[in-house]
């Protein structure tokens, strides 16, 4: 979907890790690094970023902002609203359903303090299957 016109387009990507991956990925008016598989303690999963695409004019957007992602189809959960803001997700299959993490970056002028310390809460983040 077009995350910048989102309205009456929000659909189901299904629970797996993989789905997710993809549909961020082809959505329209932001852009994904390649996915890298990684291991976050006892599962398996992705890591990629993710921002707006530097033509896009999110006052133009439905909303005035950019839907990301939803957890439901009539309103958006996770959203952009500014050109600068972009995020690091690690997404993992726990035996068929999908857990999200990720690190926000919203604005630059955050001290770089605080987005190491939020970095290494991300990093420091693991699923154990209980073996």
């Amino acid at each position: 979907m077009d995350a910048c016109k989102w309205r009456g387009a929000l659909s189901d990507d299904g629970p797996s890790a993989e789905a997710f991956v993809h549909a961020m990925a082809a959505q329209s008016s932001t852009t994904s690094t390649p996915p890298t598989k990684i291991m976050v303690g006892d599962y398996s999963g992705f890591e990629f970023d993710h921002s707006v695409e530097s033509s896009v004019d999110i006052n133009a957007c439905d909303g005035g902002k950019l839907c990301i992602h939803s957890g439901s189809r009539n309103d958006c959960s996770r959203w952009y609203s500014t050109q600068s803001e972009h995020e690091t997700y690690r997404v993992v299959d726990l035996g068929g359903q999908r857990a999200v993490v990720a690190v926000a970056h919203i604005d630059e002028s955050i001290n770089p303090a605080l987005m190491s310390e939020a970095r290494a809460v991300f990093d420091s983040i693991v699923f154990g299957s209980g073996k």
